[in-house]
């Protein structure tokens, strides 16, 4: 028999003390996220190669399989306000309490423990006042000289910058080889320094690692044992790093192409009502972080209407799939239709509004 309790016994019952139980908080869990978007949980993980293994794990499995790994959430401990970034090849960003150079080697004091020994041929920039905007510094390092460093200077808040190639840098002192001649400049009037890179493009990475405090490197997950995991760095270097820093691993499978890196093979534009804007990769059309509702997207294609964009599938793929909408930044205006065509013909055809999900 089924027991009914009215609402004024059971307002009775609460006031007269009544011990209400909460139901318990969801225990935090880590999970595979396989490239259809469906989640695995697991409770221990271990890498070799490809293959995958550990406690919840489908046999089989590889990182091949994967779009990313989710660490369960940690409780997080503090982290001190970084006084250096070094910026990495392969999209990796340390940040730092202290940098130095000596024996081709950049070594990074952090918060997470021993200092990492990173080799200079994967530093792109160290940044000795991060929170410091400089244009002309982005500039050089997205743009690096392929035969010299260019060492930026700041003295009595006015910058300067010079080109030469770093020999050593300690706590005190920066020392540099001008023209074959050696000169020191004192830490003290460091803003940063962008590393000659022989090789212009960054090296496609398969895993990117974010870490605890906003850090990232960028490589290969070659081995994962006993809570280490041992990175190939761009240019064939390997790093050992503690597993329980990593808290999230965003996985380049060869078995994925992303649209926004494939060259269109024609492109067609012509704005309706908004002003002419070119379509973006992994960027909204006015240059923000794509976002739909509450979620964001690191990669993808920001356009406006009309835009038509066609892409060589060359054969290569089973698959295509995408998650549509007006951009959050339009604040709920806006109203248009997505189309998909394989060759010529329509395989999906959506309304969507800037209200809709």
């Amino acid at each position: 028999m089924k027991r009914q309790i009215s609402l004024s016994m059971f307002l009775a019952a609460v006031l007269g003390g009544l011990a209400v139980a909460q139901p318990p908080a969801p225990v935090p869990v880590s999970v595979l996220v396989l490239l259809d978007g469906k989640s695995i949980p697991f409770q221990s993980l271990a890498i070799s190669g490809q293959e995958l293994s550990g406690a919840g794990v489908p046999a089989g499995l590889t990182l091949d399989d994967l779009r990313r790994i989710e660490l369960a959430p940690k409780s997080p401990t503090a982290v001190e306000k970084p006084a250096v970034s070094v910026q990495l090849r392969g999209g990796g960003l340390i940040l730092g309490q202290a940098a130095t150079i000596a024996d081709d080697q950049c070594i990074v004091a952090w918060s997470h423990g021993p200092p990492l020994k990173l080799p200079i041929d994967v530093v792109r920039a160290i940044r000795f006042e991060p929170a410091t905007e400089y244009a002309e510094f982005d500039k050089a390092v997205a743009a690096p000289s392929a035969e010299s460093d260019r060492i930026f200077l700041k003295v009595d808040g006015k910058f300067d910058s010079l080109s030469g190639l770093v020999v050593g840098l300690s706590a005190e002192e920066l020392t540099f080889d001008l023209a074959g001649e050696e000169r020191k400049v004192p830490r003290g009037k460091l803003f940063g320094i962008a590393v000659a890179q022989p090789q212009a493009e960054d090296d496609a990475v398969r895993c990117l690692l974010s870490l605890a405090g906003g850090s990232q490197l960028g490589g290969d997950l070659v081995k994962l044992a006993d809570d280490v995991a041992t990175i190939e760095l761009p240019g064939g270097s390997k790093l050992a790093l503690p597993w329980p820093l990593v808290t999230r691993v965003q996985v380049s499978s060869s078995r994925v192409a992303f649209l926004s890196d494939l060259k269109p093979t024609a492109v067609e534009q012509a704005a309706i009502v908004t002003a002419p804007r070119s379509w973006r990769r992994d960027r909204s059309v006015l240059g923000k972080t794509l976002t739909l509702a509450d979620r964001t997207f690191e990669k993808g294609i920001g356009t406006h209407a009309r835009s038509l964009l066609t892409f060589d599938a060359g054969g290569k793929y089973d698959t295509f799939a995408a998650v549509i909408g007006i951009d959050g930044e339009t604040a709920g205006k806006g109203d248009c239709v997505f189309t998909v065509l394989g060759d010529g013909q329509p395989l999906v055809t959506r309304r969507m509004k800037g209200t809709d999900p």
